[in-house]
């Protein structure tokens, strides 16, 4: 079968590789559409040793399809139903697991799509315990639910406690993850939604999604978060992009007891100290989502309660969708079709 992989690094193109073959406990799924994201812009930059892991490997981590093969003991799935892949890949066993933390499982640190073969190919084996059945949602829709639909709910349910009636949530980056971040803050907390970024498409659409106001990124949108909150900082700040310059403006946008997420795995850094944090203001760094966060998007998904927008590129147009993805130029999130 043809497959997208990163051949070495900084190095990416189709290949043919073996059709796998379900095991126990696994499903194989016909794959119809893949989301991109930006962890897949980092591994096709990295230079080699940046990240621990063999090369080649398949990428794709949004992955939506249809089962195709069962492995045994499979129940609970029958070929041909609508799937949607976990983003992060787990045990079922250990500590994290066991607890209902399955996104801190110690496999996740490696999974399909970042250094284990991914779904841009024409079929992906996954454990069916990291499956969630669709009942009327298109898998190609339905693929980037998986991490930036997941992961930015994994990170709003942190901070709901925080967020009754009069407070203020500040989104920056609203882009795929930042805009559905906007959606559930509007759905399930009584708060007022800012959002922040660099792009005008971005906070049009941050405002067709919900957020209350939008506030354009640059030297005085700390000002005026503050201004909008009379001096008294954001309940909770939520950064999807994580470089220095938002770390910073989160901070900075934060108030007393409120709640800093860094989610973006922009690579940059902030200085915790006195001074140079709000008092017993919390800051944290998620990982993805749990496969019960995965069930929760679904659900909303399902019944309608959110706004999926979606570019799609044919398969044999992957290396464009990435350049295009990579630009910032695409308005929603990019999902490539496997026929």
């Amino acid at each position: 079968m043809r497959a997208y992989r990163l051949l070495d690094w900084r190095r990416a193109g189709f290949a043919d590789v073996a059709v796998p073959d379900p095991g126990p406990g696994e499903a194989r799924v016909r794959m119809a559409g893949v989301g991109l994201c930006h962890t897949d812009l980092h591994f096709l930059e990295a230079p080699a040793g940046a990240f621990p892991y063999d090369v080649p490997f398949t990428l794709g981590h949004e992955n939506g399809g249809y089962v195709d093969a069962l492995g045994a003991g499979v129940t609970g799935l029958a070929e041909g139903d609508a799937v949607v892949a976990a983003g992060i890949h787990s045990c079922g066993r250990c500590d994290f697991c066991l607890r209902g933390h399955d996104n801190y499982c110690p496999l996740g640190a490696t999974g399909r799509g970042y250094g284990q073969d991914g779904g841009l190919a024409e079929y992906l084996v996954v454990p069916a315990r990291e499956l969630v059945r669709l009942g009327t949602l298109d898998p190609v829709r339905a693929a980037p639910l998986t991490d930036a639909g997941a992961t930015s709910y994994h990170a709003v349910k942190k901070v709901l406690p925080k967020l009754g009636p009069g407070s203020t949530a500040v989104v920056i980056g609203a882009g795929g993850l930042g805009g559905y971040a906007v959606q559930y803050l509007r759905l399930l907390s009584a708060a007022r939604v800012v959002a922040v970024d660099v792009a005008a498409h971005r906070l049009e659409f941050a405002r067709e999604v919900g957020a209350h106001e939008t506030i354009p990124s640059d030297g005085s949108t700390a000002a005026r978060l503050q201004e909008l909150t009379g001096g008294a900082g954001a309940d909770a700040v939520l950064d999807f992009v994580g470089v220095d310059a938002t770390m910073h403006l989160a901070f900075a946008a934060a108030r007393t007891m409120g709640s800093v997420a860094i989610v973006g795995a922009g690579g940059g850094t902030a200085t915790i100290g006195w001074g140079a944090l709000p008092l017993e203001c919390e800051v944290w760094i998620p990982m993805g989502a749990t496969i019960a966060d995965l069930r929760e998007v679904v659900a909303l998904a399902e019944q309608g309660s959110l706004r999926i927008e979606i570019e799609t590129f044919p398969f044999d147009r992957t290396a464009e969708a990435y350049s295009r993805f990579a630009t910032g130029e695409l308005r929603s999130r990019a999902v490539v079709t496997i026929p």
